[in-house]
């Protein structure tokens, strides 16, 4: 099971600049980091409530739902 660990995904920043995304997940979850990464980039998946991954396309706009990971 996966413990509290504050707010855990930001489905309304999908479309956003993914640096301005990022500035905003570490400012309401202030126990992740967010990593802007191009889209389709292998990150390991274990189950840590540190870590936001923010898939963006070539033009740095977010295209998934950025969650805890």
């Amino acid at each position: 099971l996966r413990q509290s660990c504050g707010k855990q995904e930001w489905p309304e920043l999908v479309g956003e600049r993914g640096s301005k995304a990022a500035k905003i997940i570490e400012n309401e979850n202030e126990d992740v980091r967010a990593i802007v990464l191009p889209e389709g980039s292998a990150v390991p998946r274990d189950l840590l409530c540190d870590r936001v991954d923010v898939f963006v396309d070539e033009r740095g706009v977010v295209v998934d739902t950025p969650v805890v990971m």
